[in-house]
């Protein structure tokens, strides 16, 4: 049986590109073809910057604050969590219990409990039109696709536009579903999007052609990968106009979806046992796992879709949503310390979040809490942002923000910032009309700068 509301379910099926899927044709990676052309045309405008690289965690559905982040235990038992909660080191950061796994690490993040996308088009509600404010920063409503309003990047697609990583992995990949993830800036920016529950079994398989296409075997014993590709397509050049008619630029997407690089990052058996367990073997666990080697290898930004019922007024979705908040609070803090382990922390940006919260009020025991817009929060860390650090706050019930209300246009030009990409650079739509990369003014977060 779904768990949530129907407008959950409609939104979460949305059509989309896509650019992986297991038994599809040997060369759908060759439209990233475009990508490449794009990298070698794309002026490299960029400030100094701390971060470089990008994590988002995204709870689809609705982030319940109150069971996570911004927990009341003061409250009615009407409205504060069924869980108890769980103390840090940090002068007022107080985590829920089933995240309570995030106290370790609390010295190393930002805590911003007053936030929300009041006035933003679709607000408090599922799918891309709500979560895109929180994901591009900007207030233009992409639900119809009207012609007159582009579409904006998300931060993985404004990443891949001004700048990739190293040649052999993607600049932008998607575990999970993405729903929606194109925008005005077209194909060459869009994300690899891998969808399976299990990285470790299946990734390798999906990121090699078909062996009726290139052998495998062959090519891996070859000393060098691209001369084996090359050999391959010479062979195959009289008979297949496509691979015949490949430019430099489609050789490299190519070699792209044949990098070993990519391949090891994704193949979880190559993880130490013990680290592996301390992020979890459920899905959640293994998506940040691979999330966290994918940043090893150079992948600048790496979405993940966290599994789980996060639409919490459905079914009895507050019961079942312990095993998934212990699982997102173990995996973070997982994350969290293995970057900062091996000094990519400062350098990284991880940001937990969905596109709104819930109510303070339970409906009843075990069922669930509604929509809620007026009060989020989102968990930070590294990147050059400040650590140990909780701005803002709710009311007594966590329903209304107080003071230091920052919204996702502020998150947007924030995180925007410590990338070193100018918000307000002047990007081109398809029909050539400029547009802001961030159209919108506001406020950026200062007390999450460190």
């Amino acid at each position: 049986m779904l768990s949530g509301c129907l407008d959950f379910h409609t939104q979460y099926r949305l059509h989309r590109r896509q650019f992986l899927k297991v038994g599809g044709s040997g060369l759908f990676g060759l439209s990233w073809a475009v990508m490449h052309k794009a990298e070698a045309l794309a002026a490299q405008a960029q400030t100094k910057r701390q971060a470089k690289q990008l994590v988002i965690l995204w709870c689809n559905g609705g982030l319940g604050h109150l069971d996570c982040f911004d927990p009341k235990p003061d409250a009615p038992d009407t409205i504060r969590s069924p869980w108890p909660v769980a103390q840090t080191k940090v002068p007022g950061m107080v985590l829920g219990e089933r995240v309570g796994s995030l106290a370790r690490v609390a010295d190393k993040i930002t805590l911003l409990r007053s936030c929300n996308a009041k006035g933003y088009p679709q607000e408090g509600q599922h799918g891309i039109p709500a979560a895109w404010a929180f994901l591009t920063g900007t207030r233009r409503d992409t639900r119809e696709r009207q012609p007159n309003i582009p579409q904006s990047p998300l931060y993985g697609n404004a990443m891949a536009h001004f700048r990739f990583g190293p040649g052999d992995v993607p600049p932008n990949v998607i575990l999970g579903s993405a729903r929606s993830h194109d925008s005005f800036l077209g194909v060459a920016c869009d994300p690899m999007e891998i969808k399976v529950n299990d990285p470790s079994d299946k990734l390798k398989q999906m990121l090699a052609p078909p062996r009726d296409l290139l052998e495998l075997d062959t090519l891996e014993r070859r000393r060098s990968l691209l001369e084996s590709v090359n050999d391959q397509l010479r062979q195959l050049d009289a008979a297949d106009d496509l691979i015949g008619g490949l430019d430099e630029f489609k050789q490299k997407a190519f070699d792209l979806l044949r990098s070993p690089k990519l391949r090891e990052a994704v193949d979880l058996k190559r993880e130490d046992p013990k680290s592996a367990e301390r992020y979890g073997r459920a899905d959640t666990g293994q998506r940040v796992l691979t999330a966290r080697r994918l940043i090893e290898a150079g992948v600048p930004c790496v979405f993940v879709d966290i599994p789980g019922g996060w639409d919490w007024h459905g079914g009895s979705n507050l019961d079942r949503a312990a095993g998934d908040l212990k699982a997102l609070g173990d995996s973070a803090a997982a994350l969290i310390e293995d970057l900062d382990a091996r000094g990519l922390l400062k350098s990284t940006i991880i940001m937990i979040g969905s596109e709104m919260g819930h109510t303070p009020k339970i409906n009843r025991p075990g069922f669930g809490r509604e929509h809620w817009n007026d009060a989020q929060s989102f968990l930070l860390a590294g990147g050059g942002l400040a650590g140990g650090t909780v701005i803002g706050a709710t009311d007594k019930v966590g329903a209304y923000v107080t003071n230091q209300h920052y919204n996702a246009t502020s998150l947007a030009r924030t995180i925007y910032g410590q990338l070193g990409i100018d918000p307000d650079h002047e990007l081109y739509t398809a029909d050539r009309r400029p547009v802001k990369l961030v159209p919108d003014d506001a406020a950026v977060i200062k007390e999450a700068i460190g």
